[in-house]
């Protein structure tokens, strides 16, 4: 197989701070060019995958941001801001394929089929504002409103309130709780139709003929936690939270392109509790996470077309599925010291797996890996700027471990995590 993919990234941002006594603001423009092209390998695709597609997608977009926070007395400072951007997505797809008889076998040579190319300006707005009161020395209060409008392949809008509380009831212990209404929409490039008539008949005609268009999700989510200092130097915390969603915004990769395309599911929830702790002590550093999840959702509301099997379409619209991105228990550990000016690290990672399978309901294998580095900052002479050079060994043991296996909904391919790496950097402050 002699597949090609070519990624290109170009971004800028440019800000103007300023502060005039209780009043800092800032002003922000900012720019991103984003391509991905794929290149199949038109011979071994037909073979294995009946179905040779090269892809081009690109995305060109232009904002402006502005923040601003006024301490209008010592219990109340009020923040407000906007965001305006606009983005010129396009996605292309020339595909080569099968004609197929009415059995869905291959009847006749392959030809091209009629080219996809859709070209779009999607432009997103919104505004917020909201107060930072302190109600008394242990009690802060924060509430707000946030409206965002969208105008892209569907025009929407949404008043967002948020609202959350922290609460010092101790010198060692503090309270916290939040909710907050969220308005996500879908990304741009994810989200361009497809003409499903272009590929009746063929070797690339979907399982599931529908392709309605990618709705902007709406949350809500409340978070409740506590921080708590045990010892000198000890720090711990626990935070839980939940969320509920309509038009619950989910990525898959649909097809042998490494290429994410957007889809809705009806209704969608997730629940969670992470725990992390910490400890510090002179030249030792040493933290700890660890987090407990899953989420779920139903009956997919947009490009249904997406689906591979009719089967697997029907079957999460009568039942609760796991996201392919579930992972159940992820946690992460480390460790650094300083000695005699050079810092040595070591940090791991744990994952009990993400979904694969049959509409994600069987996991693959759990993973971990264990990183070492080492750092120092030579400092040539008092006046100049230190030089930082730091070697790392990335995946020590060399586990060998699948992100994915290419199971599961919107996962075409199998992925895995990085072998044993070594690498050497240099940092030079100015």
């Amino acid at each position: 197989m002699n597949e090609r993919q070519y990624e290109r990234s170009f971004y800028n941002v440019v800000a103007w701070q300023k502060s005039m006594g209780a009043l800092d603001m800032q002003l922000s423009a900012f720019s991103r060019y984003s391509s991905l092209h794929f290149i199949p390998d038109e011979v071994g695709d037909l073979e294995f995958n009946g179905v040779a597609s090269d892809i081009f997608r690109s995305s060109f977009l232009n904002g402006v941001q502005g923040d601003a926070a006024l301490r209008v007395n010592a219990d109340h400072t009020l923040r407000f801001g906007f965001t305006a951007s606009g983005e010129q997505a396009e996605a292309d797809n020339s595909s080569i394929v099968f004609p197929t008889d009415p059995f869905g076998n291959v009847d006749g040579p392959p030809f091209a089929a009629p080219v996809q190319d859709e070209r779009k300006i999607g432009w997103l707005m919104g505004v917020y504002a909201q107060d930072e009161w302190r109600i008394t020395d242990k009690l802060t209060l924060n509430a707000g409103l946030r409206f965002d409008q969208m105008y892209e392949y569907v025009d929407a809008n949404q008043l967002s309130p948020r609202v959350s509380a922290t609460y010092k009831l101790t010198d060692d212990t503090t309270l916290h709780a939040g909710y907050a209404r969220y308005f996500t929409p879908p990304e741009l490039a994810l989200a361009a139709p497809t003409n499903l008539a272009a590929y009746a008949g063929t070797t690339q005609q979907p399982a599931v003929n529908l392709d309605d268009p990618v709705q902007p999700e709406r949350s809500n989510v409340f978070d409740v936690g506590v921080d708590q200092k045990i010892l000198p130097g000890l720090t711990a915390g626990v935070d839980a939270y939940y969320k509920k969603a309509t038009d619950l915004i989910d990525d898959g990769q649909f097809g042998q392109a490494m290429t994410l395309t957007a889809f809705n599911y009806a209704k969608g929830w997730n629940e969670g509790v992470e725990g992390k702790l910490r400890y510090d002590a002179g030249a030792l550093s040493v933290y700890g996470n660890v987090a407990w999840g899953h989420q779920y959702a139903t009956d997919v509301v947009s490009n249904q077309y997406l689906f591979g099997t009719l089967a697997e379409y029907e079957y999460a619209a009568t039942h609760y599925i796991p996201t392919d991105h579930s992972q159940t228990w992820t946690g992460s550990a480390g460790a650094s010291y300083l000695w005699s000016g050079t810092r040595f690290t070591a940090d791991m990672i744990f994952g009990s797996g993400l979904r694969n399978g049959f509409d994600n309901l069987t996991t693959v294998p759990g993973y971990s890996q264990i990183n070492l580095g080492v750092s120092h900052a030579f400092q040539w002479s008092p006046t100049e700027k230190p030089l930082t050079v730091r070697f790392d060994v990335v995946n020590l043991f060399d586990s060998v471990y699948e992100i994915r296996d290419g199971t599961g909904i919107g996962v075409f391919a199998p992925q895995y995590g990085p072998r044993r790496g070594f690498y050497l950097s240099l940092s030079q402050a100015l």
